[in-house]
């Protein structure tokens, strides 16, 4: 089981989803203020609720200002909104940072450090507390800031409209998904290839015992150099590759597994994944080779 001990929510205030979320978290339980000189800050058990002015995508360093304050974290989830065109009703999760410029938040080609066994878990819960709802649940893929973060992160996020962001229903599904968490350990991949909604890797994550870290989508896989790779397999913490390769162009899907194989990582099929069967991945490639 992974240190759960210290668990931080970041509520922005000007996020009616954030706000939204923290609300029906405040009244499930009973908070009580936490004394510090630097954040209005509320701690039920291994859960800390911070509050900041700002949005959560600028926040880079804000795991050392907390950590200065006397609020130490293991994991920092911030509850946010997400925004859409399709006006999707929608609960999201991710992990953050930017493989080119920093358009939104963050720095230019950095990646925050994922929390996979945390993004597994509330994705799950999301998705089973989703089916008597008008929501749906999924995974996104790798996208803006903060990414200049020590701490583990994630982002848990309703949309995709002003609506739903104020949406009671959907406000309460985040916060149990939050109140339930655990994390337990599973083998952990990088994610290459499809859309923005990476619909195969949360398959995937719901239905076979593996996490994902980083994934990163086909619009950003021509971005993607040996240091962002090796960047994106260190801080995931991860064990392999997964390519939906349906959705990858050939000549993209030989480069990267040329850069993923030269760093010592193997790239492996759905079939693969699903044969794992939640053995430990030294277990299963033991098992393979053997």
């Amino acid at each position: 089981m992974v240190n759960e001990n210290n668990i931080t929510i970041i509520c922005s205030l000007p996020d009616p989803a954030s706000v939204n979320i923290v609300e029906k978290l405040r009244f499930m339980r009973n908070w009580r203020p936490v004394e510090n000189n630097c954040f209005k800050a509320f701690r039920f058990k291994r859960f800390t609720i911070v509050e900041i002015e700002g949005h959560h995508i600028y926040q880079d360093d804000l795991d050392t200002r907390l950590e200065e304050c006397g609020i130490g974290s293991n994991l920092i989830i911030f509850a946010s909104r997400h925004s859409g065109k399709d006006g999707r009703k929608i609960l999201t999760v991710h992990t953050t940072g930017n493989v080119n410029e920093a358009k939104f938040g963050g720095r230019a080609c950095e990646l925050a450090v994922p929390a996979p066994y945390a993004i597994r878990n509330l994705i799950r819960s999301l998705k089973s507390m989703c089916k008597d709802s008008s929501f749906e649940a999924t995974l996104e893929a790798t996208h803006h800031g903060p990414s200049n973060l020590h701490t583990k992160s994630l982002f848990i996020e309703i949309g995709s409209t002003r609506t739903e962001w104020r949406n009671d229903t959907a406000g309460k599904i985040v916060a149990d998904a939050i109140l339930m968490l655990h994390q337990d350990e599973v083998p952990v991949a990088v994610g290459f290839g499809g859309g923005h909604y990476v619909s195969r890797q949360t398959k995937l994550v719901c239905e076979a015992g593996i996490a994902f870290g980083h994934i990163f989508p086909n619009h950003q896989l021509p971005l993607l150099d040996r240091d962002l790779v090796k960047q994106a397999f260190l801080k995931s913490g991860a064990d392999f590759a997964y390519f939906d390769r349906k959705a990858m162009k050939d000549d993209v899907r030989r480069n990267l597994a040329g850069i993923i194989h030269h760093l010592g990582y193997d790239v492996l099929r759905e079939s693969d994944i699903r044969e794992m069967a939640g053995l430990p991945f030294e277990m299963y490639t033991a098992k393979v080779s053997g």
